[in-house]
Formats: C-alpha cells, structure tokens, sequence
C-alpha cells in the first residue's frame, strides 16, 4: 500500500495517544483488567513484531500502586508526546534484526518528551515502516545530547547497550529523502534549523 505522510502523521497521533493511555493506566484502577488488557495489545500492535520484544511494555499491574495519590502525581508529570515532524526516505538500508520490513521506505517520525523539558523540542527520532502491508515502528534512535550540547547539532544514535542495538533493530542509512511534513515548529535554535532542512 501507498502510505502518504498525512496517514505516517495519523498513524503517530494515535500511537502517543496510546502510549500516553497506558502510562496512565498502569495507575488508574478506574480501568478494568478487560480494558487494560485491549490498550496494551492496541499499543504492541503500533510496534513491528521484533521490535516490541524490547518496548517497555507489560500487561502487568501493580494494584498497591493504583491509588489516586500515585495516579494523580503521575498524570501531573506525565505528558502526550507530541508529533513535530516526518520525513519520507526510500531505499533505507536497515540492520539485521529488521527483516519482514518493506525497505523501500522509512518515515522518520521526530517526537517529544513525555516529561517537562522547558523548551518544546523532539529527542526522539522513530521509525515507521511497512510490514506485511500495514504501519509499523520497526525502530527507533534518539538524541544525541553530547553533539547537541558541543557542537550544536541533532544526531541520532542507539545506546550500544541496548537490546534494540545489539539485536540490529536498527536504520543503518535513511536513504534518500523523498518528502517531508512539517506540523509544530520547535522552540530552540538548534532544533528549527534541522526542522527547517530538506
């Protein structure tokens, strides 16, 4: 299937919905174990199959942690993530542990904090692609902040001890950019350059 970048835009709005659902309802007793259960597979199902072995994601509760205490401190902490800005590359070259992903193309998808970071910029870069005809994260990269803060440039890279590394699930090259969709503006200098290029 051809997907445009309105659907990429569509498919990440409802994945930070998702997301930011179930940070909430790991607290929120209000949620029946029914209900839970249908948010974490909705969740699993925005992650490809390889990929969300390693997401941090669990159908597991913890009922001493569901009070209205712990509950409303985290829904005071906790924000939506907000979608900043895709851009559409073909003939990406992916890792190893990427292999039922259509590589003709990947969307980079560059996404807010989910805490309070004083200005409203992304550090994370994620992946979508296609697999098996539908939209996928198939990996994900973020900020490198030491580049950041010396030289002043947005990088992305994998922590080399994480699982999603060491596995391969990762986007060696982007490959060559296609299209972009830019939807809100950062609020940093360093950010509005690269949001501004390409």
């Amino acid at each position: 299937m051809n997907y445009t970048l309105e659907d990429i835009k569509n498919f990440i709005l409802e994945f930070t919905e998702l997301e930011y659902q179930f940070g909430l309802g790991q607290f929120d007793n209000s949620i029946t174990d029914e209900e839970w259960y249908v948010l974490v597979a909705k969740l699993e199902n925005c992650y490809s199959e390889e990929f969300v072995y390693y997401a941090i994601i669990t159908a597991y509760r913890d009922e001493s942690l569901m009070t209205k205490k712990f509950y409303d401190n985290n829904k005071k902490n906790l924000k939506k993530r907000r979608l900043f800005l895709i851009r559409k590359y073909e003939k990406a070259k992916f890792g190893k542990g990427i292999y039922n992903a259509d590589s003709n193309v990947v969307f980079s998808c560059f996404i807010g904090s989910d805490v309070e970071m004083g200005a409203e910029v992304y550090p994370t870069n994620v992946s979508v692609g296609i697999v098996n005809g539908r939209l996928k994260i198939i990996s994900s990269r973020e900020l490198d902040f030491e580049k950041r803060r010396n030289k002043e440039v947005i990088e992305w890279i994998y922590n080399k001890r994480s699982n999603v590394y060491t596995e391969g699930i990762t986007i060696k090259k982007d490959g060559t950019l296609i299209e972009t969709l830019r939807i809100v503006e950062p609020e940093h200098p360093t950010w509005i350059a690269d949001y501004n290029q390409g």
